[in-house]
């Protein structure tokens, strides 16, 4: 086989593996949908979840690590906090600015939505063998680093820093 037969090869190898990855995330995030419905959408899931691990955090701030362009994440954060989930609070370092803060009956929603969703994640893995589960943990890391990669494409992770103790020693 040729170099750019086989370059050609690796490409169309390589976009289909995107596409089945693509699909199979969108599957997978529905089938969490459907074991703890929600009236939030993904958006302001998330925005909510990176309130509860994150703290508080400036409208700018919560719009860079969400990958959202500020005027969205302040609609975002207005539906929360029309809703309860969110607050507005002074920012102490900056008497105009504001922080965002997840309420208590926002991490209470986030810890329950985890809880549900662990869980039956949790009862599939399982059923996986060790060397499957040492596969896809590889696999969550990689998706992990895509998944906080900066506009410039650089992973603001390495997947090396996910890697469990276990496939380590």
């Amino acid at each position: 086989m040729s170099k750019v037969t086989s370059a050609m090869s690796d490409v169309s190898t390589s976009h289909l593996l995107a596409s089945r990855l693509r699909l199979s995330m969108i599957h997978l995030s529905r089938q969490l949908r459907r074991h703890d419905p929600s009236e939030l959408t993904i958006a302001q899931f998330s925005a909510l979840a990176t309130l509860v691990r994150s703290g508080p955090l400036g409208v700018g701030q919560l719009a860079e690590i969400e990958g959202l362009p500020s005027p969205a994440v302040t609609r975002v954060a207005d539906r929360l906090e029309e809703v309860g989930l969110v607050a507005r609070q002074a920012n102490p370092a900056d008497r105009r600015g504001v922080h965002l803060v997840a309420t208590a009956k926002g991490t209470k929603l986030f810890e329950r939505r985890a809880q549900v969703g662990d869980a039956w994640l949790t009862e599939r893995l399982g059923r996986l063998s060790k060397i499957d589960r040492l596969a896809l943990e590889r696999a969550v890391a990689l998706l992990e680093s895509f998944a906080t990669e900066s506009k410039d494409g650089t992973p603001a992770t390495t997947a090396e820093h996910h890697q469990s103790k276990e496939i380590r020693t």
